[in-house]
């Protein structure tokens, strides 16, 4: 799947778009995605936009969570907006402080918001593109490997920055047991892992991740 959309769709395609937007290609993969999976699935985005729409059009439901409720409102005025069905929700929860291996982590804290939680725990794709900043997003793909089911496939946008494929591969690595993990290289750099089984994920950061993220802290 990964390499196929790889052969069609070279880097340079596409129309250009602004950076902090997920570009036409990049959202084509998550419906494709969609579509293959089981009639029914649900999904979840850590970063609301142009994906939303993506994902209404192909699935069953879609939750997404933001940090703005402004860039929400946004979110539902763009142009290929695919109206909210009684199935999909949004909500907004500021980012806070979290800790992760003695490390300060800006995220979404789940743990207060069990109703969310839960819809992680049910959703077959999951796309991590927030924090705003790429390198902070750790914690929330830290999150949905953990939570979701078994055959779920979780993307990780934004590789580009080398924080953010520092720590995706190293989550890959450190759990390649569990998923399987690609990069697929189009209008954005992708990290795409497969969940194959239940178990515990493990993270471990090297001294480099540890003194980077107080430095970002």
């Amino acid at each position: 799947m990964v390499s196929k959309t790889e052969r069609e769709n070279p880097r340079d395609a596409g129309a250009v778009v602004p950076k902090w937007v997920l570009p036409p290609l990049s959202c084509q993969f998550l419906e494709y995605v969609a579509a293959i999976l089981p009639a029914g699935s649900r999904g979840f985005e850590f970063g609301s936009g142009r994906s939303t729409h993506s994902l209404r059009r192909t699935l069953a439901a879609t939750i997404s969570i933001e940090h703005s409720a402004h860039w929400l409102e946004q979110t539902e005025k763009l142009s290929e907006a695919v109206a909210k069905r009684a199935s999909d929700e949004t909500a907004v929860l500021p980012l806070k402080r979290c800790w992760s291996r003695l490390r300060p982590i800006e995220s979404f804290d789940l743990k207060n918001r069990c109703d969310i939680l839960r819809q992680l725990c049910r959703s077959c794709l999951v796309l991590v593109d927030s924090p705003p900043n790429p390198a902070k997003r750790e914690h929330a793909l830290y999150l949905a490997l953990r939570h979701t089911p078994a055959g779920a496939v979780i993307v990780v946008d934004d590789l580009e920055i080398r924080a953010t494929a520092r720590f995706a591969q190293r989550l890959a690595r450190q759990n390649r047991t569990l998923f399987r993990f690609w990069i697929l290289e189009i209008d954005h750099r992708l990290g795409v892992f497969l969940k194959r089984r239940l178990g515990r994920v493990h993270s471990r950061p090297s001294l480099t991740e540890f003194v980077g993220t107080w430095l970002r802290a």
